[in-house]
Parts: structure tokens; sequence; C-alpha cells
């Protein structure tokens, strides 16, 4: 199914609720409109998960960016915060089922740690690739690759 990315704002005018009870600016940037053979239930579901937790794990008065990137080839949908980081030596668990970072962090904010393993899955399922860069105190930047055009 081909899906038009700039969808993109749906989900933030969905989750703008949230970031306004903590004070987050919610920011989108976007080349132009990409089209993209994918799942859409499924890549929203992904794309909501990243910005849902950009939001939760971002302390007040903070931000979360959303950039919609393409080429030829790829679209790039990248995630950045303010929030409180990953630790290095936990993020290459965190798209693991179950896998929580901070115990006490999660009581707070909820869930159930399946959010960024579906995420994984997602990706994975369109032939992309997801990374995370991030740094304690200083917040996370989620970059998802997706080929543009499905394999057969």
């Amino acid at each position: 199914m081909n899906i038009r990315l700039h969808q993109n704002r749906l989900i933030l005018k969905r989750l703008d609720p949230l970031a306004k009870k903590k004070d987050i600016t919610l920011i989108y940037q976007a080349q132009s409109e990409i089209y993209i053979e994918a799942d859409e239930v499924k890549l929203t579901l992904a794309i909501s998960n990243l910005i849902e937790n950009g939001v939760k794990y971002t302390p007040d008065g903070g931000q979360v960016k959303v950039i919609l990137q393409g080429d030829l080839q790829d679209v790039f949908i990248i995630v950045s915060d303010t929030g409180l980081g990953i630790a290095k030596n936990e993020q290459s668990r965190i798209f693991e089922r179950f896998y929580r970072t901070d115990k006490t962090r999660n009581r707070e904010t909820g869930g159930t740690g399946l959010g960024l393993a579906i995420t994984y899955r997602t990706v994975v399922m369109h032939n992309g690739t997801i990374s995370v860069e991030s740094e304690e105190g200083k917040g996370s930047t989620f970059t998802m690759q997706i080929p543009i055009r499905q394999m057969q």
C-alpha cells in the first residue's frame, strides 16, 4: 500500500495534548511529500511510539523533533528529544522485548517494554533499519531508514 508520510502531522496532533501537559514543544520538519509502499497501520504505530516515548522521557519544557527526509531510494524518519537519554551500556538492548531501562522511571511512566521491540520489528518488516544515538541527560535521536519501494 502506498502511504503519504506527511501523516506524521496527524500523529503530532494526536500527541499534542500529552506534550502540552509537560510544556513540551513538538517540532515537525519535512523536505517534501514522500510516498512509500508500507503497511500504514504498523508504520504509524512505530512512528507514534518513538514520538510518545520522546514526550514521556523528556522533562517539562523540553522538545521533541520529527524530521522527515528522503532521497530516491530511502525515507529517513528521525525523532529526537531533549529527554533523559539512554545509558551507553543499555542502548544495544532497548529493542528487545520486555526490556526496560531504569525500573523506577518505568513505574512512573507505565508501559510494558514492548514499544521499541514492536517498532524494531516493523522497521525490519519493511526492509529498513533503526538506530539510536543517546547520551544520558542530553536526549536521544532515533533514526528509521526505510526503502521507498519494498522488494517483491
